[in-house]
């Protein structure tokens, strides 16, 4: 064979081995895994779907405030972060993996259930108003504690019981596995927090956002995920429970502490955990357990950055709650679904930092150890909550302000047919003394500086009589409405309307009816209905209505309205006329005039009374991106950096210790948001920004005094060996907000026994 045709026959040779390669990931692959694989992706449809839309729920259905659904919201997280552990030992110690998600997955679906069927309670027309109007709120609590439960019994079993099933040397096999298994957590978690947003808003159901479908979905989805693990039930293989090394560690640490404390008098030893009795547990143990505090030392400062990080879904999208949601020609972004920016980011930046960042640092030979990527990733939350600061103060800038102490609003409608010109009768003097400007028909006029107390003013219009001498009574801070029409050639107005100037407590527009109608002349039982065009049986209000007078505010869905006198006429005959439409934005406040005009036709005219919201949601994504960009440097490092760090038979330990610091990071906010001693939002941001920049420099600190662990030689192999079946998919990390890496942890054939590596601590978060 010639020197070319062995060329050719090498060339062909590698092509085939490249392929074969490829092909190998996917030979032998167990058949249970789509089935696993389908159960994760609709588990986390149905946790972040659930959770995407948790803090509207709480402020706008639960009626909370936004302190008290903030606190709600981050106990529940509490939950899901602490109750992996519970979930972990009854897999290990117990029931095994397959049976704990068998049962928590039961768990989980009825509790997506109950708060569901929960938020169907209500005042009518929801259905079960008849049983107990307020059981949302308890219904709600007790499927929260469910579902809470459910996701911590699944979170640790899920994916280690997918590595179970792969054989001895299916490395490239395991490594496709968690590829998979990644996509199908950001899958889920993208596409939920896109669309359960979409089904409470653009649904409405009894007048208000549809949350029984958008908790029924997610709830649907978690029955599917039980019934697709269910039906591979014939495929699996399950493995007996082996004991819990965090049990094991837990009663060594136990052991050692009681030892040292009844220790003899003079008696000292190196290491506190020198106390242990190693009779009991065994020497390696006791050197591992050494080995893992070492470096949960470094996990004492972290939940604070969870604190910053967590309140995505709780102040920064109440944050949203408050801003204009218009995108122009792409529709509306609904403020429960800008969450969905995180995890997109993090598809992007995680390639992005692996790839190029990273290897250009080192070329440059900047520092770029897993500790001062932590410490960076904490200063970019930081930096996060600074922008988010900033924000808050420009969104409450566009908030309308009071006037002030001492000082009156004062608004003049013109439905006169004339240029109307308003006159205090004494005039006012000084520098900024309050005036009005002529007001065109059906215009209005607004002064937020009329000093408080009785004043007289004067309304003239060419070629009507004026009305000389109308009095106003002008309390401290307060705002009202004057409307002047024509009555017969001459002006006339009512007594004057008490109008609230300040934006309503929720995103949804409030309004009022302000009827200028003599009733009588319309017919009999006379009453006026508003409507939203698009869903007229679902989201309306009928008011009972005299001459002259206002309805209380309502609040409603915002959209465009119909409005209807409703009455009998002479012959006792039901009439429904439409008398005119008018339109409502979020955040905004609208007196609605229902009057006679210029042509002696019913006609109705709009108001606004507090502007609507006009500061864009795209303003948020600065700060998404910043702490998405924290959330790969802190996060991904930080489980890389516990991995490298610990022995084998300490990484499950580790996992579950940094799911604590998620935890008690939430526990964090909930502290503050219940203390309520700051009401500022845009200084408790800040806040939370200098605490997290103090915790930086302790932490970095800290980093610096750090010495790294060196895993002893009888260990190495064993590493060597546990790293081999997932360093595919080290660089993905481990991802919060549903982007997650399975890899992180020695699953499958390297988990032999207890202290060879226990995988119950597999996140998904």
């Amino acid at each position: 064979m010639g020197r070319g045709e062995s060329d050719e026959k090498n060339k062909m040779d590698q092509e085939e081995e490249v392929d074969s390669g490829f092909c190998d990931k996917f030979r032998g692959f167990p058949k249970c895994i789509g089935f696993i694989v389908g159960n994760e992706f609709c588990e986390r449809f149905s946790f972040y779907g659930m959770k995407a839309i948790l803090t509207i729920y709480l402020l706008e259905a639960l009626l909370f405030d936004d302190s008290t659904s903030t606190a709600i919201y981050h106990a529940f997280t509490f939950g899901c972060y602490f109750t992996p552990i519970l979930g972990a030992i009854m897999a290990d110690s117990w029931l095994g993996k397959y049976w704990t998600i068998v049962s928590v997955s039961i768990l989980y679906a009825i509790g997506n259930f109950v708060l569901s069927i929960s938020s169907l309670f209500g005042p009518p027309p929801y259905p079960f108003y008849g049983v107990s109007p307020d059981a949302n709120i308890p219904g709600a609590m007790i499927g929260l504690v469910l579902i809470a439960l459910g996701t911590g019994g699944i979170k640790p079993c899920v994916s280690a019981f997918g590595g179970d099933q792969f054989k001895d040397g299916q490395t490239k096999q395991v490594q496709m596995f968690f590829s998979i298994f990644y996509f199908a957590i950001n899958a889920g978690s993208l596409i939920s927090t896109l669309v359960t947003p979409l089904l409470r808003d653009d649904v409405q159901c009894y007048g208000a956002d549809c949350f029984p479908l958008a908790f029924g979905v997610p709830a649907v989805l978690m029955v599917v995920a039980t019934i697709l693990f269910v039906v591979g039930t014939p495929f699996y293989k399950r493995n007996p429970p082996q004991g819990n090394v965090v049990v094991l560690v837990s009663k060594a640490i136990g052991n050692a502490v009681k030892n040292r404390w009844n220790r003899e008098d003079g008696e000292q030893r190196e290491h506190w955990m020198d106390y242990c009795d190693t009779s009991k547990y065994d020497k390696k143990l006791v050197r591992d357990i050494k080995f893992m505090l070492h470096v949960l030392y470094m996990y004492i400062p972290l939940p604070v950055f969870w604190a910053l990080f967590d309140q995505q879904g709780s102040r920064w999208t109440l944050q949203a709650y408050r801003m204009n949601y218009d995108l122009g020609p792409l529709g509306k972004m609904k403020p429960d679904q800008i969450q969905f920016v995180n995890p997109a980011l993090i598809l992007i930046l995680i390639p992005i930092f692996e790839g190029a960042i990273y290897p250009i640092l080192d070329k440059c030979k900047i520092p770029n150890k897993p500790l001062q990527r932590m410490c960076a990733g904490m200063t970019f939350a930081a930096a996060a909550f600074v922008v988010a600061g900033f924000i808050q103060i420009a969104l409450q800038n566009t908030y309308p302000q009071p006037p002030a102490v001492g000082n009156s609003g004062l608004r003049v409608i013109n439905l006169a047919n004339c240029d109307l010109q308003p006159t205090f009768n004494p005039a006012f003097t000084g520098d900024d003394a309050p005036s009005f400007e002529p007001i065109a028909y059906q215009g209005d006029q607004k002064l937020y500086n009329v000093p408080m107390g009785n004043h007289t003013i004067e309304f003239a219009c060419a070629g009507k009589t004026s009305l000389p001498d109308y009095k106003v009574d002008m309390g401290d801070q307060e705002f009202n409405t004057v409307i002047i029409k024509d009555n017969n050639g001459a002006l006339h107005a009512p007594t004057q309307f008490h109008t609230d100037w300040d934006k309503p407590d929720k995103a949804d527009p409030k309004m009022r009816v302000i009827f200028m109608l003599d009733p009588a002349a319309i017919g009999h039982n006379v009453t006026v209905r508003i409507e939203n065009k698009d869903v007229p049986s679902q989201v309306y209000e009928t008011f009972e209505v005299m001459m002259e007078t206002a309805t209380e505010y309502v609040v409603k869905e915002p959209g465009v309205f119909n409005v209807k006198l409703q009455y009998k006429n002479d012959a006792g005959v039901e009439q429904d006329d439409l008398v005119g439409t008018y339109s409502t934005e979020h955040g905004g406040g609208y007196t609605v005039v229902v009057y006679n005009n210029k042509d002696q036709n019913n006609e109705v005219t709009s108001y606004i009374d507090a502007s609507p919201s006009s500061m864009s949601i795209l303003y948020q994504i600065p700060q998404y991106f910043i702490i998405t960009t924290g959330e790969v440097l802190f996060s991904v490092t930080g489980l890389d950096f516990s991995y490298s760090q610990a022995p084998k038979s300490m990484k499950s330990v580790l996992q579950a210790a940094w799911l604590l610091t998620v935890a008690f990071g939430n526990v964090i906010v909930l502290i503050v948001a219940e203390a309520r001693l700051i009401e500022d939002q845009a200084i408790e941001f800040f806040m939370f920004a200098g605490l997290m920049g103090a915790v930086v420099i302790i932490f970095g600190i800290m980093a610096y005094f750090y010495t790294y662990n060196e895993i002893p030689k009888d260990d190495e192999e064993m590493e060597e060996l546990g790293k081999s079946a997932t360093d595919g998919d080290l660089e993905n990390g481990k991802v919060k907000n549903g982007v997650d890496n399975p890899a992180l942890t020695t699953d499958g054939p390297v988990s032999e026994g207890v202290l060879a590596g226990d995988t119950s601590y597999i996140t998904q978060l």
